[in-house]
């Protein structure tokens, strides 16, 4: 290739990184037919270049931006007022973006916010929030960019997990909370999406146990996420769809 030709080639870079836009990075799917309830509505688009007031931050003075904060412009009480709806950050500098969090309509609290843990530019964990408080997490823990583990917390407790053991995108171990602590668990041994088979948590150091003999088995849940006699109701999250993803841009 020509020297003419390279430095086209580099032009459209070279206007992004003088722009100081966002790098791209890559989001978490969940997978078709999945009996995994809906995570809580995010607008998406709140971290969305278009209409908003980018400001960055140079952390680390390597010349190169490694946090981003949009910022809207909104009418309050007659007022114009910029709220902030979007965070972004390159936590390591490396031009990959490791953290986003999105924020209300007021700019005041956490909606949700994903992590990239190992840096690899793909997130690995999202956690909702719902007036402040974490409501769920979902994780990638074999980092294919589905989500394989789903935590629900009540109060900033944990109440209830959810987990994904053979990588088909469908939950097949449920572990139900009482009192901070694990109290039963559930199976689906037959890739039906329901529990077929309870076992009680272990307690010290003995071996977990099915019911007793002669004990009356829990009642089948109608669903995957229902347990059999909870008194602790699991963390409920809307079931709406999520917003498509925006478009980052380097």
């Amino acid at each position: 290739m020509s020297l003419s030709k390279s430095w086209l080639a580099l032009l459209p870079a070279l206007a992004l990184a003088a722009c100081g836009e966002t790098p791209k990075h890559a989001e978490m799917v969940s997978a078709a037919g999945s009996n995994v309830p809906a995570g809580p509505a995010v607008d998406r688009s709140k971290c969305n270049e278009t209409g908003k007031n980018v400001v960055t931050a140079d952390t680390n003075h390597d010349q190169k931006p490694d946090v981003w904060k949009y910022f809207q412009t909104v009418d309050i009480g007659g007022q114009k007022t910029d709220v902030l709806t979007c965070k972004q950050v390159d936590l390591n500098y490396d031009g990959k973006i490791d953290l986003v969090t999105y924020f209300d309509d007021k700019g005041a609290q956490i909606t949700m916010d994903e992590a990239d843990l190992d840096f690899d530019g793909k997130f690995d964990i999202t956690t909702y929030y719902a007036n402040g408080k974490k409501v769920r997490e979902e994780l990638d823990t074999n980092f294919n960019q589905r989500p394989d583990v789903w935590k629900y917390y009540e109060d900033g407790k944990l109440v209830r997990e959810e987990r994904d053991t053979n990588g088909d995108g469908k939950v097949d171990e449920w572990q139900y909370y009482e009192g901070g602590k694990l109290d039963r668990i559930g199976y689906d041994s037959t890739g039906s999406g329901k529990v077929d088979r309870w076992d009680r948590a272990p307690e010290g150091d003995e071996a977990e146990a099915a019911p007793a003999a002669g004990a009356p088995a829990p009642a089948a849940a109608p669903g995957a996420t229902t347990p059999p006699a909870a008194t602790t109701p699991a963390a409920t999250t809307p079931t709406t769809a999520k917003s498509p993803p925006p478009q980052a841009k380097k």
